[in-house]
């Protein structure tokens, strides 16, 4: 029988033996400024719910640091570009140089970044890369690799000579092309709803003064250049240069409302030279050289290493580095949340988590070091199992941090004595400080709060045109504003009745984009349809564990309808979710038909989820079926129709992961369904993507673990479903578990007469049992998996990136 159109193969037989298918603005302008703002509060005419307390009555490229709101705000307070008489939009890197103008101007600007800038493109927009800096220098890494390796060049001296002067030269072109020079009098804030980013850039605010960066992306730019340094440390260390965001020397700065990460380019996928990691990054946000009077708030940071550092020398300015961060996010950070040198340092109200992410592990959060003055209060700590209370801080003997009120997995904790109780006695914390914090706006009573809070609160692309939260509906400010947005609504649903609906479709079906459907515990029998028109729509359990909330059905491709037909592949699916911006949360999704029970049906594919979808998320989410499990979709094939699987489950045994879409599953479980057959027969296969030839990513398997109880060698990693002359699948597994099930020796498959070795099929650094390389396994060089990461995959056209 033909295989169906629609699904990479025809009946799958339930046998092994049968093929399986600085100059400051006056203070009294500058005060005059914030007065007017507080006075429009005054006159009842504040009542829209403000980002952080931001100014009122004001769109958000106009909006001015609030009084009391962190260091920033003392003195003149920041104001930023505020005065500005035009607002400048940009898109490109060239517009962006332009509108920056003279690093030396004090001219107030406000300047909109809409969409992605990739610093890494020239003046007419061309994409530039690490080898077009080193043209014309005579820096190549393998000549600077063969200078300086340690069993020649020696370990007491750092590099000099010819490869390093070409080097510094390359990295000069490199500097000139991606830094960009922020003036004083300076707003730079993302376009809302634009996904605003600057991918590959950094910013260098340098002995300027008042600059409001907000909503902005920042992709941490990755250094083509890094220096050997064989004194660095016992074994010598690779040092990269950029920071997403540098302060040095610049005052009254409010950095608010933005979202750091090293993606795409993760550390993980960086080679090792030396036996020392090839460090491209080096910061996220450095404040450092004198800088002072800074609010850092209602951050996201993400993904990194060494994220933030105040204070770059023993011996700076002993009066400035006066910092406050506070209502920040800090996921998959390994240290430098922030170190601190010198300064008075107010840490407040910020949702920290120590569990391992994008393969950064957590060595410390806040450290105390040179005499800083550091008070940390009321912050939250998510601890994970392989994390002690006492890693949280770190210091060298001289820093000092207080503080009360901060809590680890919702216990108020001492950190300090924590610390202390088991630190060396020459790196012990001081708990008293010689400072009392007074600009507090903002700050709460207790931590408790801060992990559900801040997720709606924190990070780039909430914030709305008139500066309020996404989160929030607007209230009118004046008789001339826009009419109040409607407020998102939550449907509920309950099998038992108890709810405002008792089917999870009638909830849908009421529901208007970006609504939030809210399932109870329960079996849900029925299909699930979410149509394009529910643009941002959310679906969870209501209990966070997927197991307690099941929607389930049992059709399959050969299952006939009341008029005769048959559903086909997409028709059987158990739920289809068609919409944009889709989250889907804490379910179980299931297709429960079998073969054995159906022997009158040859058709026997049976979908449990269709995602055909752009920009969907699938968290904490169960997928179970067996034949075609997961549809990932490309109605368009070669539109853009990207799907994100996290932190979920899913099995099947037949080419269960399958379809044309750009799909990632990112610390996903997969389980292959043991059919019996004896060691080296054929199970199954676990995937079978057929994306188009244009497109450069189809499917991508990171940072998970495979499992099954079948017998050894007896199921495929995939084959390459070809029902059009264009489908040519696109695969990476990397970074995963697999397990003997695998067919270590020869584990891609010919689909019919299309060989997989026509298909773009590749492995990088996957471990256990089912894992090895030879020449039936292709896999991804060093340089090649830097381009196949999840942020890469999913960037597509608009730099989204939900990989946080």
């Amino acid at each position: 029988m033909s295989p169906s159109p629609l699904s990479p193969h025809g009946p799958s037989p339930d046998t092994a033996s049968a093929a399986a298918p600085p100059h400051r603005r006056s203070r009294l302008a500058r005060r005059t400024a914030l007065l007017a703002a507080a006075a429009v509060v005054a006159a009842g005419l504040g009542a829209i719910p403000l980002a952080a307390g931001a100014s009122a009555a004001t769109d958000l490229a106009h909006q001015t640091l609030p009084a009391k709101d962190g260091w920033a705000a003392s003195g003149t307070g920041t104001t930023g570009g505020a005065a500005a008489t035009q607002v400048v939009t940009v898109s490109t890197r060239a517009q962006l140089v332009a509108a920056l103008g003279s690093a030396s101007s004090t001219t107030p600007r406000i300047i909109q970044v809409k969409g992605t800038i990739n610093a890494n493109t020239d003046d007419a927009g061309a994409a530039v890369g690490c080898a077009d800096y080193a043209s014309g220098t005579g820096y190549s890494l393998s000549a600077y690799l063969k200078a300086y390796d340690p069993a020649t060049w020696g370990r007491t001296k750092v590099p000099s000579g010819t490869q390093e002067t070409a080097r510094v030269a390359a990295a000069a072109k490199q500097a000139k092309n991606i830094q960009f020079n922020v003036p004083s009098n300076t707003t730079l804030v993302g376009v809302p709803g634009s996904n605003a980013r600057i991918l590959g850039g950094a910013l260098v605010l340098k002995n300027v003064d008042n600059v409001i960066v907000r909503n902005l992306t920042f992709n941490s730019p990755e250094d083509c250049f890094p220096q050997w340094d064989p004194t660095d440390g016992s074994t010598g260390n690779w040092n990269s240069e950029y920071d997403a965001v540098t302060l040095r020397g610049a005052t009254h700065v409010w950095v608010d409302h933005n979202t750091f990460s090293d993606g795409p380019t993760l550390d993980s996928a960086s080679a090792t030279y030396f036996d020392r990691k090839f460090q491209v990054h080096d910061g996220l946000l450095d404040i450092t050289k004198g800088s002072d009077l800074v609010t850092v708030e209602r951050n996201r940071f993400t993904n990194h290493d060494k994220t933030t550092l105040i204070g770059s020398s023993d011996t700076d300015n002993a009066s400035a580095l006066r910092i406050s961060i506070h209502h920040n996010v800090y996921t998959g950070i390994t240290q430098r949340a922030p170190l601190t040198r010198i300064g008075q340092v107010h840490i407040y109200n910020n949702y920290y988590d120590t569990t391992k992410a994008g393969g950064y592990a957590h060595s410390y959060t806040i450290n105390s070091r040179a005499g800083a003055q550091v008070v940390a209060e009321k912050n939250y700590w998510k601890l994970s199992s392989d994390r002690k209370t006492s890693q949280l801080l770190s210091g060298d003997g001289t820093g000092a941090i207080a503080g009360s009120g901060n809590m680890v997995d919702g216990t108020v904790t001492d950190l300090a004595a924590a610390y202390n109780a088991a630190a060396d006695s020459s790196k012990q914390l001081k708990t008293a400080v010689n400072w009392t914090p007074t600009l507090t706006a903002g700050l709460e009573s207790s931590a408790k709060d801060l992990p559900s809070s801040l997720a709606a609160t924190a990070g780039a692309g909430i914030l709305t045109a008139a500066g309020t939260t996404s989160t929030a509906a607007a209230a009118p400010v004046a008789a001339a504003a826009a009419a109040p947005a409607v407020a998102a609504a939550t449907r509920t649903v309950a099998a038992d009745g108890s709810a405002q609906y008792r089917t999870v479709q009638a909830a849908v079906d009421a529901s208007a984009a970006g609504d939030t459907v809210s399932v109870a515990k329960g079996t849900y029998r029925e299909v699930l349809n979410v149509p394009t028109g529910k643009t941002g729509l959310t679906i969870r359990g209501a209990t966070g564990n997927a197991e307690d909330v099941v929607i389930t059905y049992d059709n399959a491709a050969g299952t006939r309808k009341p008029d005769g037909t048959t559903y086909g592949t997409r028709g059987s699916a158990t739920a289809t979710f068609a919409a944009n911006d889709l989250t889907v949360t804490g379910v179980t999704l299931q297709n429960t038909w079998l073969r054995a029970e159906h022997p009158e049906i040859t058709d026997t594919q049976a979908v449990a989820v269709t995602a055909q979808g752009d920009r969907q998320i699938f968290r904490n989410v169960r997928v179970i079926g067996h034949q075609d499990t997961l549809l990932t979709y490309a109605p368009n094939a070669t539109g853009q129709y990207r799907q994100y699987f996290r932190n979920s489950f899913i099995s099947g045994d037949v080419d269960f992961l399958f379809g044309n879409a750009t799909a990632v599953f990112d610390r996903v479980n997969i389980t292959l369904r043991d059919r019996g057959a004896a060691a080296g027969g054929n199970n199954g296969y676990l995937a079978a993507p057929n994306t188009n030839s244009a497109k450069k990513y189809g499917m991508l398997i990171t940072g998970s673990t495979i499992s099954s109880s079948a017998q050894a060698n007896t199921f495929s990693l995939g084959r390459p479903w070809h029902p059009t002359d264009d489908a040519v699948g696109q695969l990476v597994i990397r970074n995963t578990a697999l397990p003997a099930a695998i067919r270590v020796a020869a584990p891609w498959t010919d689909f019919g007469t299309f060989p997989w070795r026509s298909a773009r099929f590749h492995e990088y650094a996957n471990t256990g049992p089912g894992a090895t390389v030879n020449a039936n396994r292709p896999q991804l060089t060093a340089a090649q998996a830097g381009e196949y990461t999840a942020a890469a995959y999913l960037a597509g056209t608009d730099g989204w990136n939900p990989t946080g």
